[in-house]
């Protein structure tokens, strides 16, 4: 937790925790009696100018002894319910949008509910603007699309029956249509990955669950089972065959931490930081198209370093497709 979480979630304890001793605040916040006065001074800075200290946040005593009660105080003004330039409402409605495309039924309700309350808010252009642009800048995760198919997979798993998916390969950089024998879903890193016997490929592998674009459980069962010898059941990286020569693409830091959660623990994919906030990914390259493809699909983030073929290749790319669209 940052500095600035540990001081806002301080505040909190104390209060909701009127007149708790200094060695019993201490010991519930995981803080010697020094660490906890320090703290305590530090919120007295709270404020902006012309404010002086104390005048957001302060506390009673000043100088506390181990069993001496302490009492939190706050300006008159966050007794009263906030007020929003039409911008900020604008912006917080957009921002709870967005939030609630990745939420549970209970908290979108939620959501749902302070949306409702800050569209009252808003009058004049900022109530037409809202109501003009609707959904704002906001893009629609598939986050209902993927529990559901989880849930389907992990089923058809537990019905051993055999299931249809068509799949999107990173190494070919094609879709494929595969009937697989589902065994189990699991979750690596920030993906969840279905382990299955794959007919095409006769033999086990782990499907990126995100890549399948559709799954049909058919009637058919299967009655193999998940292999005894651990080394059979691995995770084996989506990366795989000879490697001739590497990839190397530079990303802006506008999509740095998209990249990282996507690449970090990849065997074969090497992350190093860059100025700027910059960050170079590092991959065995089997597929030019899929290389082209891949860094076009972060727009003007993305830059392929090397091999100086494929930066070429990225090049004729873009401009024919201005061409063909009057650029």
């Amino acid at each position: 937790m940052s500095q600035v979480g540990k001081l806002v979630s301080l505040a909190s304890f104390l209060a909701t925790h009127p007149r708790i001793t200094v060695e019993e605040a201490a010991r519930a916040t995981h803080r010697t009696a020094r660490e906890l006065i320090a703290d305590m001074k530090t919120l007295l800075m709270v404020g902006v100018h012309p404010y002086s200290p104390s005048d957001f946040i302060g506390y009673a005593p000043m100088t506390a002894g181990m069993n001496s009660a302490i009492t939190i105080h706050f300006a008159d003004h966050f007794k009263r319910p906030l007020n929003f330039t039409p911008q900020e409402a604008l912006a917080l409605k957009y921002a709870l949008g967005h939030f609630a495309l990745a939420a549970d039924a209970p908290t979108r309700r939620q959501v749902d509910a302070l949306s409702g309350a800050l569209a009252e808010m808003l009058h004049g252009r900022a109530a037409q603007e809202l109501s003009s642009l609707g959904r704002g800048f906001v893009v629609s995760r598939p986050t209902e699309r993927m529990r559901g198919l989880l849930s389907q997979l992990a089923l058809a798993g537990e019905q051993r029956k055999i299931v249809e998916i068509e799949y999107y390969s990173a190494h070919r950089g094609e879709m494929s249509t595969r009937r697989v024998h589902p065994y189990r879903v699991v979750e690596s890193g920030t993906h969840f990955y279905l382990f299955a016997f794959c007919e095409l490929a006769a033999a086990t592998r782990h499907f990126r669950v995100d890549r399948i674009r559709k799954a049909t459980v058919t009637q058919n069962a299967f009655v193999s089972k998940p292999p005894k010898v651990p080394k059979s059941g691995r995770m084996t990286s989506t990366l795989s065959g000879k490697t001739v020569e590497y990839l190397t693409v530079m990303f802006t830091k506008e999509v740095a931490s998209d990249v990282q959660d996507e690449w970090q623990g990849v065997p074969e994919a090497a992350i190093s930081t860059a100025r700027g906030g910059r960050v170079v990914l590092r991959l065995p390259l089997y597929n030019d198209p899929w290389a082209v493809g891949f860094a076009m699909g972060f727009g003007g983030h993305a830059e392929i370093v090397k091999p100086l073929r494929v930066r070429e290749m990225l090049k004729r790319t873009q401009e024919n497709a201005l061409r063909a669209h009057g650029g």
